[in-house]
């Protein structure tokens, strides 16, 4: 800034030229600020001609005023020195304030975590989340009793070393009920119809594991209206409702988990039954009849 040449002086003012006292320098001291600090641009005076009355050349420069630049020139230097110090100096300070309040967020950036092996900051990290499985998952243990396959009805669980519904018919099945909730139950005597030999049960009932091919989950899900009353006399007198109920009835196959089947039905036995569990409200659900769980599951089982 100090070392541009000076620009074009403007013409002297008459009066001052009038006059021949000459001005007294002014001091480095006070040259400094005013390269610093540029002063308020005057107006410019019209130039005075030769020709113009009171005109006077202006004296040449004195040794002094020579002294008076170099001083100014050297002063502008020294304030040039000490800003860019200073702006050094508030550097350090606006460094050392961020990483004393990295809170202010209006003013420093937040502070991010490192990795454990002393890097460079890490992306901005979020809480990592394993994957959510979907569908029916393999047990992690082979089937070995009947009960073991209510954890297909009630905890998407399939078992793979199950043999597959394939190859020919038949293709056997078990039927568990639900008609409480977290409890579960095989229905051993629906298929009584069919007759009581040892393959129909083993084909509609069987007590081994091994070889269910499908599993038919029937859960009751909703009561509604007063079908009768049922009076029973043991192992005390007492009469219960019999209500109408629906049931959702889905089937799997075991070794894979894949429903083959589900559908609504409703509870069309509406007989009083001649054993009952008494619960707590003191009603009796319709349950579905024998012949509709053949009519439901007879075409998966037979072909």
């Amino acid at each position: 800034m100090t070392g541009a040449e000076p620009a074009d002086s403007p013409s002297p003012d008459p009066a001052r030229a009038a006059d021949p006292t000459p001005t007294p320098d002014a001091s480095p001291a006070a040259q400094a600020p005013m390269v610093a600090e540029a002063a308020p641009t005057e107006p410019a005076v019209a130039p005075v001609t030769p020709e113009a009355p009171g005109w006077a050349a202006p004296a040449p420069p004195t040794g002094s005023n020579h002294t008076a630049i170099v001083a100014a020139v050297v002063g502008g230097a020294v304030v040039l020195l000490l800003v860019a110090c200073l702006g050094l100096v508030g550097g350090i300070f606006l460094l050392r304030d961020g990483d004393s309040t990295a809170s202010d967020s209006e003013t420093t950036a937040p502070v991010r975590p490192r990795s454990s092996g002393g890097g460079g900051p890490t992306a901005s990290a979020a809480p990592t989340e394993e994957p959510v499985v979907q569908g029916p998952q393999a047990s992690a243990y082979p089937a070995e009793k009947i009960e073991d396959l209510n954890r297909v009805c009630d905890e998407d669980i399939y078992y793979p070393e199950l043999p597959k519904r394939a190859g020919k018919a038949p293709h056997p099945v078990v039927l568990l009920l639900s008609d409480t909730p977290g409890l579960r139950y095989k229905d051993d005597g629906y298929y009584y119809d069919l007759g009581l030999s040892k393959k129909v049960e083993q084909t509609w009932a069987s007590e081994d594991p091994r070889t269910v091919q499908m599993v038919a989950c029937l859960d009751r899900i909703s009561a509604g209206s007063t079908i009768r009353t049922c009076k029973f006399d043991d192992p005390k007198p007492q009469t219960l409702t019999l209500v109408r109920t629906s049931w959702r009835l889905r089937v799997y196959e075991a070794a894979t988990g894949r429903k083959l089947l589900e559908k609504t039905m409703p509870g069309d036995d509406q007989k009083c039954p001649y054993v009952v569990m008494v619960g707590a409200d003191k009603k009796i659900y319709a349950e579905v009849s024998d012949r509709a769980a053949i009519a439901a599951l007879r075409n998966l089982v037979t072909r």
